[in-house]
């Protein structure tokens, strides 16, 4: 972001404000000031002003200072200055879109004979936006979500709940399919469940619905007191559900989650997250991870398992009652 700095100097004439800057060992950025010439003399260098940007101002105050105020744009572009943005450019709508940018995610190519006015405009937002000019408001993206479910990952997470859950506790496992379009989720899942020891079902969306409707599709067909959600590459480890059941049990108005372990993406080893840590969003809007505070941690001391509250929590697994 731009800001305002001051250079300020003991005026040394008048007349055609000749003034000797007092800069010693400070390095100055460059700004766009226009000076008419400079010279050196005995004493140091002498800097003759000429005129002013539209942007600064000057003024001589009570202690004979003179001072200009500039507006600093960051740092050089690669021509080697910082452009001199006029009103005139900073209130232009330069939005001309053009069908074809950035059709797909595909990114923006611009032409070498303009880079130099791209590489102007840049400053203003400081993203390119001589390329955002050219994407149409309605861009098309790719849909990333095609291939997410795969066999293994989904199937390890339901003979996980099976192996790992009192059979009493579990009244049915449902499958939500968003509308995928990976064969073997169709008939060879619909087989595959049916043999399981816990009545299993497949429900499908008929069309991409996103993860909270299709969530609720399967909240409202479920039959079951209490809900549980999973996403589609969990491991449930001994001892899950009762834990959870048991909180709720307490109070019907609770939403449970519990500690979330992690799955190595790469060699899929099991590594154990830390137990006292609580969901938060950061400045950027991000959910995360964060230690419980110090007060929390020594409440614990006898018994880390010990519930606590929090405002959010991630919705790849929580249980609610109804």
């Amino acid at each position: 972001m731009g800001r305002d700095i001051i250079y300020a100097w003991p005026s040394v004439a008048r007349g055609p404000w000749v003034c000797r800057p007092q800069f010693s060992t400070l390095t100055m950025p460059s700004l766009p000031i226009a000076w008419k010439d400079t010279c050196l003399d005995s004493n140091g260098p002498l800097i003759n002003i000429n005129r002013l940007s539209r942007d600064q101002k000057e003024y001589i105050d009570r202690r004979g200072v003179h001072v200009v105020v500039g507006h600093y744009m960051g740092e050089m572009n690669k021509a080697g200055h910082t452009p001199n943005l006029t009103d005139e450019l900073l209130n232009a709508n330069l939005f001309s879109p053009r069908p074809q940018e950035g059709k797909l995610g595909q990114p923006v190519m611009i032409p070498s004979h303009e880079m130099p006015r791209m590489q102007e405009l840049y400053h203003i937002n400081r993203f390119n936006l001589m390329a955002s000019d050219r994407i149409p408001l309605n861009r098309s993206l790719p849909d990333v979500r095609k291939k997410r479910s795969a066999w293994s990952t989904l199937l390890r997470t339901v003979h996980s709940v099976i192996n790992r859950s009192p059979r009493v506790l579990l009244k049915e496992i449902l499958l939500v399919d968003d509308n995928s379009n990976r064969a073997f989720l169709r008939e060879p899942l619909e087989q595959h469940v049916a043999q399981l020891p816990v009545p299993t079902r497949v429900l499908r969306t008929g069309k991409r619905v996103g993860l909270v409707k299709a969530r609720l599709l399967g909240a409202e067909d479920a039959q079951g007191e209490v809900l549980t959600f999973l996403d589609a590459h969990c491991e449930c480890t001994k001892g899950w559900l009762e834990s959870l059941i048991t909180r709720i049990s307490e109070d019907r108005t609770r939403v449970v989650c519990p500690v979330i372990d992690i799955i190595s993406d790469d060699s899929f080893a099991y590594v154990r997250s830390f137990e006292l840590h609580w969901g938060a969003f950061n400045w950027e809007l991000h959910f995360r991870w964060y230690t419980l505070a110090s007060e929390e941690i020594k409440k614990r001391k006898k018994d880390i398992s010990e519930p606590f509250r929090q405002v959010l929590h991630d919705s790849l697994l929580f249980r609610g009652r109804v």
